[in-house]
């Protein structure tokens, strides 16, 4: 990940079902502490709605997730 190389902090944000592809590829290409958000699957066919209430009780993971020193 260009931006962590560079001292960005950076979050991949996936669905549950993608999540041990990212995994799996973070490892593959050398970032295993790869910072990953896992959301429900699927996101399609939400209301834009659920998707703002989900990414509202997610909002502390992410900063957490992001102010973590590495």
């Amino acid at each position: 990940m260009v931006c962590e190389a560079a001292g960005v902090p950076a979050l991949v944000v996936v669905t549950e079902v993608f999540a041990n592809l990212a995994r799996t590829a973070a490892r593959a290409h050398g970032y295993p502490a790869m910072r990953m958000l896992v959301l429900p699957h699927p996101m399609e066919g939400r209301s834009e709605a659920e998707v703002r209430a989900i990414a509202r009780a997610r909002l502390g993971e992410i900063v957490a997730a992001l102010s973590e020193t590495r």
